[in-house]
């Protein structure tokens, strides 16, 4: 099978290819926070949070590098680059990365500069990278050369360099996509993984780079298996079957690549792909979107794309390298042990729980080199409360601040500690003292680090489990929003203190945008489920003023929507109640009349009420009392007649 690569040279300046991303408002979806390239006919995701994933193999035990290994750093922008291969091809590695992210900032006007610390740990052989991958992976991966982790603490690529070979095309494609998330606040799921596979192609050659090339083993899989539907396809979402079962995986990551490497060939398909995404982050339906942006039905643009990739000319795009804006790169520094354990064991420390005890040597192996190395202290305290040793981890997280206040992420370890201890509370109250110190810590993180979008979320979580004024933590929400649209943690936390101020547009809009798109399934259900809870607050100030029918019809109306069974159960009663109250009142009002009546000369009126009213009647004596009334009436009548 032979297949030919075009490519287009660009002289007019690389805005001149933007496809519009800064138009959409939508979130980033993404399979995890971590990605690898196995199979090259398919990509294994995982996520991890806190790397709660089922142990395969017992991971060889880490060595401790030896006294006399020669590592170097170096240190740009948001990335730290630690390495063992030479200070040249160190520094290759760290020009590549800033020539991508420049390229992909100016190409998509994605903001490519992250508000996470970035390291680069790049090791100069398998022998040396082996040990890593295996405590990271929990298993024996030999094919992977790359892993892109991203972590509370910040990001982490994780490479092998033993030969002339490009950086692996997976750390290029994680780095689109957290460059995506950093920038708009998601996008339909295709796109989302067709631009991150379409500049995960990213290469240097000479004085040009080029971007699109084509990925061979995604033309040929597309020529071998059948496409699946073009309406499918935008459609999909993290729970379509497409999405997660096996055996399409490697259909749909293909297609998305194929559909969006399809558009970006010329400037009118690129301004209908720009226009459908401007529509889709207006939340018009995707038929509609499609329909308005490519004036074309879903069977004519599935022709145009089997025959573009059945075609034989794919064509791809290159800049010179003197078009991109790379910052000086700085000449690497000889590390110092006690830095080179601890860079080792913070990796570990926050790359998989089941890495702790690793973790915990490589740290005390640097505190007792230096015992006054802060970031030591800090990982270690932070060890100790993923154990659950509270009284160590104060202990090292008091030692940590003490030596390192000027550094953020230390006070940002310190807040993420104390907001664990109450990360279960839910529409509850967690106790006064922790809240206050963890909203202390990441206060003072987010002084010292005003790009922290962790450091504000912080902040704001800690008023989403107390009684305060929200307005505060509404304002640190934003603003982690603002520097990563895409963080469905932010908006997830945002929509609960929305929906207490009584902001429920906006609530709404968060959950139909950032969360739908991006947000796992329970954590979009909760999050539906705290809009749920203002209109329950709403029901109970109809019924506290009076209006007890529209809080019914409105208790109604959430015990149909909620999918939390205590809440519907409550309501259930609730409603009954309120039923039962009003049965009474109008029974009551019903004799009242009848009296009324009686009283006018009309026992006719008065009894055809009161045998109304009767079935009604639950109350043991207003029943006997009614049944008097009526004897009474029917003798009237009788009377009268």
């Amino acid at each position: 099978m032979c297949w030919q690569v075009l490519h287009r040279n660009s002289n007019k300046g690389m805005n001149d290819l933007s496809v519009g991303w800064k138009h959409t408002g939508l979130p980033a979806p993404s399979r995890g926070t971590w990605q690898v390239r196995c199979d090259p006919m398919r990509r294994a995701a995982f996520v991890l949070v806190f790397l709660l994933f089922a142990t395969t193999i017992a991971a060889r035990p880490l060595e401790l590098p030896r006294p006399n290994e020669k590592w170097i750093t170096l240190r740009v922008d948001e990335f730290t680059f630690i390495s063992n291969i030479s200070p040249g091809a160190t520094t290759e590695i760290a020009r590549d990365l800033l020539q991508m992210r420049d390229a992909v900032g100016r190409i998509t006007q994605l903001k490519v500069r992250s508000p996470k610390p970035t390291r680069v740990l790049v090791f100069a052989s398998e022998r040396g990278f082996a040990p890593y991958r295996e405590a990271i992976l929990r298993r024996k991966e030999p094919n992977i050369r790359g892993i892109f982790l991203g972590a509370d603490a910040g990001n982490f690529i994780v490479m092998k360099r033993d030969n002339a070979e490009d950086i692996d095309r997976t750390v290029y494609h994680e780095l689109t996509h957290y460059f995506v998330r950093n920038t708009v606040g998601g996008l339909p799921l295709w796109a989302s993984e067709g631009i991150a596979e379409y500049y995960s192609t990213f290469r240097t050659a000479g004085d040009s780079v080029h971007i699109g090339r084509p990925v061979k083993e995604h033309v040929q899989w597309l020529r071998e298996q059948q496409l699946i539907p073009v309406s499918e396809l935008l459609a999909t979402t993290v729970d379509s079957p497409i999405y997660n079962e096996s055996s399409r995986q490697g259909v749909f990551y293909a297609e998305s690549w194929a559909l969006f490497h399809y558009l970006m060939t010329d400037d009118a398909r690129r301004a209908q792909l720009g226009e459908f995404l401007r529509l889709i982050g207006q939340e018009k339906p995707v038929d509609e979107a499609f329909t308005a942006a490519f004036a074309k039905t879903y069977a004519e643009l599935e022709r145009e794309l089997r025959a573009y990739v059945r075609g034989r000319a794919f064509a791809y795009s290159s800049y010179r390298l003197s078009a991109l804006e790379v910052p000086v790169i700085p000449k690497p520094e000889p590390m110092s042990r006690d830095a080179l354990l601890y860079e080792l064991g913070h990796l570990l420390a926050h790359g998989s729980r089941e890495s702790a005890a690793e973790a915990q040597r490589f740290l005390d192996e640097a505190l007792s080199v230096n015992p006054s190395h802060s970031g030591a202290h800090a990982d270690a305290g932070w060890l100790h409360h993923v154990a659950g040793r509270r009284r160590e981890a104060d202990a090292s997280f008091a030692r940590a601040v003490q030596l390192g206040s000027d550094d953020a992420q230390v006070h940002f370890l310190v807040g993420m500690s104390a907001l664990e201890d109450f990360k279960g509370v839910r529409n509850g109250v967690a106790p006064r003292e922790m809240v206050l110190k963890a909203r202390k810590a990441f206060e003072r993180s987010a002084e010292l680090d005003p790009t922290s979008t962790w450091a504000w979320l912080g902040i704001g979580g800690t008023y989403v489990v107390s009684d305060d004024d929200p307005a505060p933590g509404i304002a640190a929400l934003e603003r982690s929003l603002a520097l990563a649209p895409g963080d469905v943690n932010a908006a997830f936390n945002l929509v609960q203190l929305y929906a207490r101020a009584g902001r429920q547009a906006d609530a709404e809009r968060l959950v139909a945008t950032v969360l739908t798109r991006g947000a796992s399934r329970e954590m979009l259900d909760f999050a539906r489920e705290a809009l749920l809870h203002a209109d329950v607050r709403r029901m109970e100030a109809l019924g506290r003023s009076g209006k007890t029918e529209e809080a019914a019809e409105l208790a109604r109306s959430i015990a149909v929507r909620t999918t939390d069974p205590d809440l519907k159960a409550h309501l259930e009663n609730l409603i009954a109640e309120i039923d039962a109250r009003a049965k009474a009142t109008d029974v009551v009002r019903a004799i009242g009349d009848a009296i009324s009546k009686a009283s006018a000369g009309k026992p006719e009126d008065a009894l055809a009420i009161l045998d109304e009213a009767l079935p009604h009647i639950t109350d043991p004596a207003m029943l006997t009392e009614a049944k008097k009334l009526r004897a009474d009436l029917a003798v009237q009548v009788k009377k009268k007649r």
